[in-house]
């Protein structure tokens, strides 16, 4: 297994103490069933919730698979982990991490909004911002509106049969 890092996600860093750092034997587990790496994932899971980098942590434990591929990780096991990537990989693509890389890039050049700010950015996937409570769809965003609800109907995986909804009988 690779322990080269990819480099587009830099590993977090911050000044604060972080658990990890405390207790390391929370975090390094290989195997995730035994009661006592239960209880210690569990431990190292609730401290991630409130860790200041737990997002930028997951992002490069995602990235790099090979360093992160033991232990907790923004409060994911290998396992969780695993599947996040495969889900990235179905929406984003092959290079999902490129994908996040640059839209971290612009998001950092993004000059920050208050709240006072007046007008939102428009949304990407509208050619203008649209204000639904104040104009009807145009046929252009009616189309466009069309070709996402196909895209995600096509990229959805079907229910299983165990989550079929039936419809309740007459007596």
């Amino acid at each position: 297994m690779s322990t080269q890092t990819d480099a587009r996600i830099a590993f977090p860093q911050t000044d604060k103490p972080l658990a990890c750092q405390a207790h390391p034997e929370w975090f390094a587990h290989e195997r995730t069933t035994a009661p006592a790496a239960r209880r210690d994932i569990d431990r190292a899971k609730r401290a991630c919730s409130s860790c200041p980098i737990a997002a930028g942590c997951l992002k490069w434990a995602l990235a790099n698979p090979g360093p992160s591929r033991i232990g907790v990780w923004a409060a994911t096991t290998p396992r969780e982990r695993s599947a996040l990537r495969r889900r990235l990989t179905m929406r984003l693509g092959p290079d999902w991490v490129g994908v996040i890389a640059q839209a971290d890039r612009a998001r950092r050049q993004e000059p920050h909004r208050s709240a006072g700010d007046a007008v939102p950015k428009p949304s990407p996937m509208w050619s203008h911002p649209y204000q639904p409570w104040r104009e009807p769809l145009s046929p252009d965003q009616q189309r466009r509106n069309l070709q996402l609800l196909d895209l995600a109907q096509r990229t959805t995986r079907p229910r299983s049969p165990h989550h079929k909804q039936t419809l309740g009988k007459a007596s």
